[in-house]
């Protein structure tokens, strides 16, 4: 594979622009999916007023949005995140970096900048809004050996998250896909029916009262989804079906814009490779130190927040794409339940808006050995210097 030297402003601008509109049409597609579906459960299962109905809302409605309201403060102490301390090298570089990069993102704010002290590298960004959002990096991000231009490829990518609301956008979803699913719980019996309507001025003119009359006429009552056990577990089965498309919808959404941010922070910092090569240095790193990251046990729910996949090179990072039309299923189903696309897709889109191939880990690592060995060399040329000297 021929290795690529990025160069300042090397970048394929019509790529971005089109890889930009596909994703803001992902996302707003499944927007509108999840609000269809949340809009057709509700006329066709109606609402009753009641106790129970206002217990289910807090639950899935008013618990996420306020967390969502509250997300940097919750965040910061999740991640235990403290103010950067700028006689720290490493710290004053993230902040250096952050302030190079903010005049080209067009934020009327610019972001706080935290650090989290945990040793896996990664980097977040959360907030209801660019005004009270912030960004943050790992203790671990400073340990992959991430050159200034690979860092600031990182920040871009959560600077990006930020411009574009997108915690905002995954919450509405989160939300509306909560919304659904409960709204679907209402045929089940006994547990959520007190919720719905059922008749309304003696006619079966809802969902359930039009089912239940229709299995009471055709004398099946043991299918009645209101009472009978047989409908209790047909309507378990449905709602588990309809809760794990709920969930994909999610996550093609939170995919969407994990994507939208890699091109504009791409777009930002006219350098796609800086990306790449930073992808992969910090997915070699996590297989390198595989023990070290069993704090992702305690890190699960942070998960659509952070830069890189938690789960990323458990089974290594393959640059050759799979082959016939199985391997590629059995790689698509693989990914279903992730937040993020896989690091190799990512790293081949960036491909496309450099407009050739970034370097790989093999080019990476030939980089890091010749530079490893210029410098022996040039020590030893500067201990024979010394020696004649003397």
């Amino acid at each position: 594979m021929k290795n690529h030297k990025p160069v300042h402003g090397d970048i394929d601008q019509k790529s971005i622009d089109r890889q930009l509109r596909i994703n803001w049409i992902r996302t707003i597609f499944g927007i509108l999916l999840m609000g269809g579906l949340s809009f057709a459960g509700l006329v066709l299962l109606g609402v009753n007023l009641t106790v129970a109905t206002v217990i289910l809302f807090v639950f899935t409605v008013a618990i996420p949005l306020f967390g969502w309201w509250n997300s940097a403060n919750l965040v910061l102490k999740m991640m235990r995140c403290q103010r950067p301390n700028l006689s720290d090298p490493d710290h004053a570089r993230l902040v250096r970096l952050v302030d190079e990069l903010y005049p080209v993102t067009g934020l009327t704010t610019k972001p706080q900048v935290y650090i989290s002290p945990l040793p896996i590298p990664n980097a977040f960004a959360t907030g209801r809004s660019p005004a009270n959002s912030f960004i943050a990096a790992t203790e671990g991000l400073f340990l992959v050996g991430l050159e200034d231009r690979e860092i600031k490829a990182i920040l871009a990518h959560e600077l990006a998250h930020v411009k574009s609301r997108d915690v905002a956008i995954t919450s509405l979803v989160a939300v509306l896909g909560s919304l659904f699913s409960i709204l679907l719980a209402g045929a089940a019996p006994g547990m959520f029916n007190a919720c719905f309507s059922h008749k309304s001025n003696d006619k079966d003119d809802d969902l359930l009262g039009k089912l239940s009359s229709k299995v009471k006429r055709q004398k099946k009552r043991f299918a009645d989804p209101a009472t009978a056990v047989t409908g209790f577990f047909i309507t378990l089965v449905v709602f588990y079906i309809m809760s794990i498309f709920v969930k994909l919808v999610t996550l093609f959404v939170s995919r969407s814009r994990e994507s939208a941010a890699d091109v504009l922070a791409a777009n930002w910092t006219r350098d796609p490779c800086a990306l790449a090569t930073a992808l992969q240095k910090i997915v070699d790193w996590m297989n390198r130190n595989r023990a070290a990251l069993q704090l992702k046990i305690l890190l699960g729910g942070m998960e659509p927040l952070l830069f890189v996949s938690l789960h990323e090179g458990e089974e290594g990072l393959d640059p050759k794409p799979p082959q016939g039309l199985l391997a590629r299923l059995r790689k698509w189903i693989g990914h279903l339940g992730d937040n993020h696309p896989p690091v190799e897709d990512r790293v081949a889109l960036l491909d496309g808006l450099a407009g050739s191939a970034c370097p790989r880990m093999s080019d990476i690592r030939k980089a890091e050995a010749q530079k490893r060995q210029e410098e022996r060399r040039r020590h030893g040329a500067q201990h024979h210097d010394n020696g004649d000297e003397k």
